[in-house]
């Protein structure tokens, strides 16, 4: 649209300029044209050869008159007024120590007006003086044809210059495209599986495909040297604190005193805390790495279910489920299992008296297709409602003065929201009147 309002404004200033140019152009070319003449008649006129009639000998010249000081005509070309000059006597003083004037044809009985130019015959001062006359009638009908070619070529000129700019446009911009294409892929699986594709013509958009290319090499080089040494870390951690749990239990078993039990109680929580915080990093780090899909299957997402819940049978609350049909997703096993056993969690931690965990497929509505739809409810206090979102972000904990107990790691929801994102779902936190309702929807195959 720029480029095409710019060509606008340029062909209307070069219209108007080729307008005044031609016009001027033409008329300097009269102009010229009758100087010729009336310098050879006056050559004529001072030497006494001046023929009976004159006739003109330069294309452009319409009449000749020939006039003394008192502005009478003394000689005139065929179609001129013998009697009455083409310039009044003011003019005529002008014209002599000017240039051309143009007057009314009206002076020549012709419609269109005339250039006229005066050239003296004598030396003094109002002698005799040879008249020129030009008709700017071709002139005038020269300019409007320009005139009519413009208004008429110009808006196709327009539009063939918007349609050449936006094929030009897009034809060069396809490249960019592609890199934005292939970023969204890239986004989608990860540093280590695709690069942003590189034209082949060597342009600037090549360069910048190269140079976005191998900062992506940087970058994935830098975050598998940070998923390496977290998963490294995590798995080197587990050995000794397995270790430290088996001495913590044995100390606490041959403990002779209940202050010796106790503190090993305690120090058993921690212990239990800090391995289920490696697990959750060991976790993170795997779906850093591979989007947390590690493989894709057809899941009963009941049979799943049914299978979770029946692990809570001595939990500190009822873990009821609540199957309403059979349903199947593709995705992987795992990590929806862990996703249930990381929701069922919190809801034990916190529930009252029960958590109830759903499977069912969503109603059908015109632009949203059939979901599969995965809730856990529970009748705990709740989430504000303005702390939904930040649920979600690792390490994150809505109370930080629960105690070591009951307190999770604060990377649990970060895992399910994860692998749910993933798999290509949602998952939100709702009102459970009382409790906390929260609800998972996956696409179906």
């Amino acid at each position: 649209m720029v480029a095409t309002v710019l060509f606008s404004l340029m062909l209307v200033l070069a219209g108007l300029a080729l307008l005044v140019i031609v016009g001027r152009l033409l008329i300097n070319t009269l102009d010229s044209s009758a100087q010729r003449t009336g310098k050879q008649f006056a050559d004529l006129v001072r030497t006494n050869k001046l023929p009976a009639q004159l006739l003109a000998t330069s294309e452009g010249v319409s009449r000749i008159q020939v006039v003394d000081g008192q502005n009478r005509v003394l000689a005139a070309s065929p179609g001129s007024d013998p009697v009455l000059s083409m310039l009044r006597s003011n003019q005529l003083g002008r014209a002599r120590l000017g240039g051309p004037l143009t007057v009314e044809g009206a002076r020549a009985s012709l419609d269109a007006p005339l250039r006229v130019t005066a050239v003296p015959a004598d030396i003094n001062a109002g002698q005799r003086t040879v008249l020129v006359a030009t008709d700017l009638g071709r002139v005038l009908e020269s300019s409007r044809l320009l005139e009519r070619s413009l208004l008429f070529g110009a808006p196709l000129a327009i539009a063939a210059m918007a349609a050449l700019t936006w094929w030009i446009v897009g034809l060069t911009l396809r490249p960019v495209d592609a890199l934005r294409r292939g970023a969204a892929e890239l986004s989608a699986a990860g540093l280590a599986r695709s690069r942003l594709p590189v034209p082949t013509a060597e342009d600037e958009i090549h360069s910048l495909a190269t140079t976005l290319n191998d900062m992506l090499d940087r970058l994935d080089a830098a975050t598998t040297k940070q998923r390496r040494f977290v998963g490294d870390a995590a798995h080197e951690l587990r050995s000794p604190i397995a270790s430290l749990r088996l001495q913590l239990e044995i100390a606490g078993r041959l403990g002779a005193s209940s202050e010796v039990r106790e503190l090993t109680s305690d120090a058993l929580l921690d212990v239990a805390r800090l391995s289920n915080l490696i697990d959750d990093l060991l976790t993170l780090a795997r779906s850093d790495e591979s989007g947390s899909i590690r493989s894709r299957a057809p899941v009963k997402l009941d049979e799943l279910a049914c299978s979770v819940t029946a692990t809570y049978r001595d939990a500190r609350v009822e873990v009821g489920l609540e199957v309403s049909e059979a349903v199947t997703v593709v995705g992987d096993r795992d990590g929806l299992h862990r996703v249930l056993v990381n929701l069922i969690d919190n809801g034990v931690r916190y529930a009252r008296s029960f958590v109830t965990v759903g499977v069912k497929t969503s109603d059908g509505r015109p632009g949203h297709p059939h979901r599969a739809v995965v809730s856990v409810c529970d009748d705990g206090p709740g989430v504000p409602a303005n702390k939904r979102e930040r649920v979600f972000d690792r390490f994150y904990r809505l109370d930080t003065a629960r105690s070591r107990a009951e307190g999770g790691t604060g990377l649990g929801l970060a895992i399910v929201r994860e692998i749910i994102t993933a798999h290509g779902g949602t998952v939100t936190l709702h009102d459970n009147l009382p409790g906390l309702r929260v609800l998972i929807e996956l696409p179906l195959p």
